[in-house]
């Protein structure tokens, strides 16, 4: 009975598990990033604090403008590094958590099929 509870587990409710733990990782780690809101203000000025609202004389105007633009094309690469690293993990996450979904159900035959190797006399060489 035991085993059958072990084996209800493996492939039940575990199973189920790693396929949950795998979604909560990419969602802490889109959160981590904050994905959403750096796409959100892509072209959003980047740490701007003397080009507001300009009055005064076309020149101090367009200088003015011209800040404010090269502060969105700073803010915009800033973010988009940082929109491609969270993208680079997640992949790394996603393709972390694949290989574990196709090993887990065939993981408890690994002792069997170490012992049956083992009977038969097989050792690995690790020349």
């Amino acid at each position: 009975m035991f085993l059958v509870g072990i084996i209800n587990w493996w492939y039940g409710q575990g199973w189920r598990r790693q396929f949950q733990n795998l979604s909560d990782g990419l969602t802490r780690t889109t959160r981590f990033f904050s994905v959403g809101q750096l796409l959100a203000t892509l072209f959003a000025p980047y740490r701007q604090i003397s080009a507001g609202q300009v009055q005064g004389p076309i020149g101090v105007q367009l200088k003015a403008f011209l800040d404010r633009t090269f502060s969105r094309f700073v803010g915009a690469a800033v973010r988009l590094g940082t929109v491609i690293v969270a993208a680079l993990v997640l992949l790394a996450q996603a393709l972390y958590g694949f290989i574990v979904a196709i090993i887990w159900p065939i993981a408890p035959l690994f002792p069997v099929a170490g012992l049956i190797l083992a009977v038969i006399g097989w050792v690995p060489s690790w020349k």
